[in-house]
């Protein structure tokens, strides 16, 4: 009676509880098991006495770790203890127990509680993924990847690893991409990148994400001081090959790429790879799709540009900029056929920076979104007063990058700025470089040609310079063709490039398109240009970047 009274008490206690418990009287071999502990168990009713059969049910990797457990508590007489171990089907057990020992030390009960804490586990599996790899890609997240690294220097420097070789990854024009094909394709091209060098991980070479599209290679032990290039040789190969967006789109990437090495690069983690930084920073300022490796001449540098970063997103909070403007001239009829507006940067009253100091480091820190949208208002404001002050009868060109045109807001921003002023769409020409067209040219004819549709004149800038050439140009929805420069200036001392310069414009016009030829400074070139019908004239021959108020004066002089 005391044994089923007993029984049906602990199921009462146990009923209330998520825990199963089982209770040992080895003096008397009476033996109590709550309906919980048969539930996690599984231990046959018959069987569930026998103290070594539901040891049975033990992951055989964690057997032994529990009897070497029991053989230590027992041998310290120890009262209380708690084990975790994995049963054969996957779950996690939290095993606590109580042992009562008689004068000679012998074990005479035992009382233990059982809980599944699977769920548990699961849980602290998710918090220690999220506190060590990124969620999005897998790879190491930056904070775990710099403490691994700075291990693998301590390591390091006590002898325990060779070389330590960083390479600092950024997807060249990423915004551009991510722009063209949406934010939530960007994110799948990032995880397929992802896959891609995750393939160099190993217990001495590690892969990290550092920010959006900015991804870190280390190694740890390296075996010769090319076996980062070999890292690096062999990635460029993988990304001739397209990735392959859910959407079945092909997109191509090309990475600049910096590399430090320990210690020439820094002695701690955050410098070596501020350093490698660095090195791929340089290779973003020539040109981008390249390698370098980090020099300390390097580090100066980007000291000045860190200064010039820092003062340039204060200008753009200050607007510290003005425009010039540039006008163009018809060839044969001497009059103004346009402005070109050009911004500077007003460090101060006596000195202005041009735009090819400032704007790559706008469009790589996200600014030139923010300057563009300034240069718009106030190459239009100017433009509105020319027209309606002084009969200003010309186009205003304003140009633009690859950034700014593929900005998902820019044809509301430009088609809005032009409704609020009530001017005419086709009095603004959206001029281009054909550079815009290296990363998605179908999507950037795609954006050209919606504004055209509305009006806008299309002017694409310093042909021939070597991208898009002609195989694009007769798909391109545009209005006008500058000449590069660079013809301009060698078309009377080389014949290849007077021929060439000549059946440009020819073919050009034949496509209907108008012609301008830039940089000229002599009469010989104006002259030789109005022989080969060449549309218009820009250049210092005929004026000089100038102020808005220069430029009335101009205006002026025309009436």
């Amino acid at each position: 009676m005391r044994k089923q009274n007993d029984s049906n008490l602990y199921d009462f206690i146990s009923s209330a509880s998520n825990e199963g418990f089982r209770y040992v009287n080895y003096s008397t071999g009476y033996v109590i098991v709550s309906e919980r502990w048969r539930e996690l168990f599984g231990v046959p009713k018959e069987k569930e006495n026998d103290e070594k059969e539901f040891i049975k049910y033990i992951h055989p990797d964690y057997r032994k770790k529990f009897y070497d457990k029991m053989e230590r508590i027992l041998a310290k007489q120890e009262n209380s203890y708690e084990i975790e171990y994995v049963l054969n089907d996957g779950r996690w057990i939290t095993h606590a127990g109580t042992n009562k020992y008689n004068s000679d030390g012998v074990l005479v009960e035992k009382f233990s509680f059982f809980r599944d804490i699977t769920s548990d586990k699961e849980k602290q599996k998710e918090l220690e993924y999220m506190a060590y790899f990124d969620a999005d890609t897998g790879v190491y997240n930056k904070n775990y990847f710099l403490k691994r690294l700075d291990k693998a220097i301590y390591k390091s420097q006590h002898g325990g690893y060779n070389r330590i070789q960083t390479m600092y990854m950024d997807i060249d024009n990423f915004s551009v991409i991510n722009d063209t094909i949406g934010l939530s394709l960007g994110d799948e091209l990032l995880i397929l990148f992802a896959k891609r060098i995750l393939k160099y991980a190993s217990h001495t070479t590690k892969v990290g994400r550092f920010s959006n599209d900015e991804f870190v290679i280390a190694l740890y032990d390296a075996e010769s001081d090319k076996e980062v290039f070999d890292i690096y040789d062999d990635l460029m190969e993988e990304l001739k090959t397209p990735f392959i967006l859910s959407d079945g789109k092909k997109v191509n990437v090309t990475l600049s790429v910096g590399i430090s090495v320990y210690p020439a690069g820094g002695v701690t983690a955050i410098d070596l790879i501020k350093c490698a930084d660095i090195a791929m920073y340089n290779v973003k300022r020539n040109g981008k799709n390249s390698v370098c490796v980090f020099e300390e001449s390097m580090l100066s540098r980007f000291m000045k540009n860190a200064n010039m970063e820092q003062k340039l997103k204060d200008a753009v909070d200050n607007l510290d900029f003005v425009l010039h403007y540039q006008p163009q001239f018809d060839s044969e009829k001497g009059i103004i056929r346009g402005a070109e507006a050009l911004i500077r940067w007003k460090i101060s009253e006596d000195e202005l920076i041009s735009p090819g100091e400032f704007i790559p480091m706008a469009e790589k820190n996200g600014c030139i979104v923010n300057i563009g949208e300034w240069v718009v208002e106030q190459a239009l404001d100017d433009f509105c007063n020319w027209k309606n002050n002084y009969g200003y009868k010309g186009v205003i060109s304003i140009n633009f990058s690859a950034v700014q045109l593929m900005n998902s807001d820019f044809y509301e921003m430009i088609t809005e700025k032009v409704k609020e002023r009530d001017i005419k769409a086709s009095d603004v020409e959206i001029e281009i470089t054909e550079s815009v067209l290296i990363e998605d040219p179908d999507a950037v004819i795609m954006q050209l040609g919606k504004l055209k549709d509305k009006g806008f004149r299309i002017s694409l800038d310093d042909f021939g310079t070597g991208y898009s050439s002609l195989s694009y140009l007769k798909n391109m929805p545009i209005d006008t063709l500058k000449i590069d420069k660079s013809f301009v200036d060698s078309m009377l001392n080389d014949d290849s490039t007077g021929i060439i310069t000549d059946a440009v414009i020819k073919m050009v016009k034949k496509l209907g398109y108008e012609t301008i030829a830039e940089g000229v400074e002599t009469d010989e070139q104006y002259e030789y240009l109005k022989k080969m019908n060449c549309d218009n004239i820009q250049g210092f021959l005929l004026g000089r970047p100038m102020s808005s108020e220069a430029f009335i004066n101009l205006i002026k002089g025309e009436i």
